[in-house]
């Protein structure tokens, strides 16, 4: 009797593995790949005290980008290059390595535009134009939309960034990229 209701909870057990592997890939196949690469590029503006030494430029990166579509948080990335403009007859540039977590709206439909939140810690290497880089931690934060279209989709985005680079009596550097990108699956 022991073997026989061990053999009935084993293939209950089996039935169900198998309802859900086959439901995942069947709604994996219909919304796509929970794994997505893309790139973004844009303006990169720096504000207050980090203004006065650069002026606006530009920035492109990659990105790589986990999200599922039952469950609203994901998980993205980045690796971003951003060059200012020169102010003081001067350049910086930075480059960027960071991890984010995102939070996507609920939506009804699942391919309507689609708004987000994302931040996260980053890491920041600074270079102004005649000194010695400089490797700083940061935050970053911000929000954007997707837009789906068939075999990939767009992005528009900003974030307020944060590098805690302030020494006695000068503020940490902040600036905005406003980016726009492609994402594929």
């Amino acid at each position: 009797m022991k073997r026989k209701t061990r053999w009935i909870r084993w293939s209950l057990v089996a039935v169900a593995a198998s309802t859900v592997t086959l439901s995942s890939a069947v709604l994996s196949q219909e919304l796509g790949s929970p794994v997505s690469f893309g790139i973004a590029g844009g303006a990169s503006i720096p504000l207050g005290d980090y203004s006065d030494v650069a002026a606006t430029g530009w920035h492109a990166g990659g990105l790589l980008e986990w999200n599922t579509p039952a469950f609203p948080l994901g998980i993205r990335v980045e690796g971003v290059y951003h060059k200012f403009g020169e102010k003081q007859e001067s350049y910086a540039s930075i480059i960027a390595g960071l991890l984010n977590v995102i939070w996507n709206f609920p939506m009804t439909q699942p391919y309507s535009v689609r708004p987000y939140l994302l931040g996260g810690p980053r890491i920041y290497n600074m270079r102004f134009e005649g000194s010695d880089s400089q490797t700083k931690a940061g935050l970053n934060g911000g929000g954007g939309i997707t837009i789906p279209l068939t075999g990939f989709s767009t992005f528009i985005e900003a974030r307020f960034h944060i590098v805690f680079d302030s020494d006695a009596g000068t503020s940490n550097s902040t600036f905005v990229p406003i980016s726009v990108g492609i994402r594929f699956r």
